[in-house]
């Protein structure tokens, strides 16, 4: 019996959670960074807020925005083209 011809793959990637949003004070004061960090959201808005904030509240204005989300890799068949 012939052995089959392998399926062409590729590898995808897919979101698998919600996106994190965080912010940090990277305001240098006397040498040193602030380092304040915000609590962790699931939008951009109340990070931003943050933000606005602590600059309002502390005259610092740079701010290091990070966004994170949980992904997943799997192999996914190929589909052949036709012409």
């Amino acid at each position: 019996m012939p052995t089959p011809a392998p399926t062409a793959t590729r590898l995808e990637i897919q979101i698998t959670g919600i996106r994190k949003h965080v912010a940090k004070c990277i305001t240098e004061i006397d040498g040193s960074e602030c380092g304040v960090c915000s609590a962790v959201w699931d939008t951009p808005m109340q990070t931003n807020n943050w933000m606005r904030e602590h600059a309002a509240d502390t005259g610092h204005e740079l701010f290091e925005k990070r966004t994170e989300e949980p992904v997943g890799v799997f192999s996914r068949p190929v589909e052949a083209r036709s012409r």
